[in-house]
């Protein structure tokens, strides 16, 4: 009798260790939710909703995208933060994860509450000015700020956005004066640096196409670090201004504490959406470059960027508040 106790024991034990093996190779058994720090339509948007097309495919379940948006994305990134880590609650950041804990003070989330899962695209600004002023390159306009320091004047989008922090890690790596004038997004201040009432502006390159292929707006150079050939060469402006270099990325991030096979499940369904070729299409229509990373490399380039900016907004004394 005890010998047959102790084999139902074992069966028992082998079956619900089987059980539990079963349960950790399952993921996904359902649905998974993408949400985003923002309205529909905007970059973010038709990132998230690409992304998670495709991850579906690899997957083989749907991933349903959610806007969330507020607070520069705060409101989205404090939520997912406090979701279960299962990998069920997925959140696609833009840069200004990175950036809001250095510019707002009521950031509810910490860069602990996450685990980045990947990479997935990048692109670079364009510098534009006004064709009166007859800037043709990054030197001319360089000469022009030093000539007359704070009278020169770059548009933004408002106080934080990435089109600000382009512009002011431009003016303290070339160490010269510029005058912010923030708008409240490009929409508001495109009539004015078309009639030529602000001088320049860093831009996505997609914004301000049209207008540099009308002539009304000048091209200088790329926030990035190759020639945009699709622009004729347009060169990066670090060839100028060493040291100078900036990207808008978007990344996928889980909250902090999702089983580590869980985290390689979703960095390789990413890879493989990063890889088709609607998705690869998709993205050099919106300017952006597709980045593959594992994991860890995410982090390290996150980590990075954190840095970077908060350096950036304690000299430039940048507040959102």
């Amino acid at each position: 009798m005890a010998y047959l106790k102790h084999g139902i024991f074992l069966l028992l034990f082998a079956v619900m260790s089987t059980a539990v093996a079963q349960s950790r190779t399952a993921f996904p058994s359902k649905p998974i939710e993408l949400v985003i720090p923002y309205p529909p339509g905007g970059p973010n948007d038709v990132i998230g909703r690409m992304l998670g097309e495709q991850m579906a495919k690899t997957l083989g379940q749907s991933v349903v995208v959610r806007n969330l948006p507020g607070a520069g994305g705060n409101v989205a990134t404090a939520s997912v933060s406090r979701a279960k880590p299962d990998g069920y609650t997925l959140l696609l950041p833009a840069m200004a994860y990175a950036v809001n804990p250095s510019i707002f003070k009521d950031v509810n989330y910490q860069f602990e509450d996450f685990q980045p899962i990947s990479m997935i695209v990048r692109g670079p600004l364009v510098l534009v000015a006004h064709p009166s002023l007859g800037f043709r390159t990054v030197d001319d306009l360089i000469a022009a700020a030093k000539a007359q320091p704070g009278k020169l004047e770059y548009a933004s989008g408002g106080v934080g956005t990435s089109l600000h922090l382009a512009g002011e890690l431009f003016k303290s790596t070339a160490n010269i004066d510029l005058l912010h004038v923030p708008y409240k997004g490009t929409g508001e201040l495109m009539p004015d640096l078309l009639a030529g009432r602000v001088s320049a502006l860093f831009s996505s390159p997609l914004t301000v196409l049209q207008q540099i292929k009308q002539g009304k707006l000048i091209a200088l150079g790329t926030t990035g670090d190759k020639p945009m050939d699709e622009w004729g060469g347009l060169r990066p402006i670090s060839e100028t201004v060493p040291g100078y270099e900036m990207f808008g990325w978007y990344s996928l991030m889980a909250p902090a504490g999702v089983p580590r096979e869980v985290v390689q499940t979703l960095n390789a369904a990413v890879q493989a959406a990063q890889r088709s070729p609607d998705f690869l299409e998709k993205m050099a229509t919106l300017g952006m470059e597709t980045v593959e990373t594992s994991p860890e490399e995410a982090e390290t380039y996150i980590n990075a960027e954190i840095a970077k900016w908060a350096s950036v907004v304690e000299q430039a004394r940048i507040s959102a508040n």
